[in-house]
């Protein structure tokens, strides 16, 4: 159990780090540049995608000594999408039903994101 909880924490300090770099680059995008939510959310997605998997695979889960960007990278990326894509719909109708600033619509959706993320890795991308 011991291990677990420390992949947890280390999991989750990658995901505050990820949430971190994908919220600035989200708010930016959106905020100042004025960039369209869904367009602002993909790019953000894209510049965590490969943080996240360094990060995790060299720190949180170590399947190997070395990094590589194989078939573990592949999963890692389709975890990635199929992630990024239900956010995208959730953020999407969230939008349209509350018309609420996608800004913090975005924020409450990342825990189910993380937790979504987290089990994926575990299990299938990273094992």
């Amino acid at each position: 159990m011991t291990g677990l909880r420390i992949e947890i924490s280390k999991f989750a300090v990658v995901g505050a780090g990820n949430f971190v770099l994908t919220f600035v680059i989200f708010a930016l995008l959106l905020n100042k540049l004025h960039v369209n939510h869904i367009v602002s959310l993909g790019t953000a997605w894209l510049f965590g995608m490969f943080f996240s998997y360094v990060v995790n695979f060299v720190w949180v889960f170590r399947p190997t000594d070395k990094l590589t960007f194989d078939s573990r990278f592949t999963k890692f990326l389709i975890v990635g999408i199929v992630s990024v894509a239900l956010n995208m719909i959730a953020l999407q109708c969230l939008v349209d039903a509350t018309a609420f600033d996608p800004f913090y619509l975005q924020f409450a959706l990342i825990p189910l994101v993380v937790a979504f993320n987290f089990s994926a890795a575990k299990s299938w991308s990273l094992r």
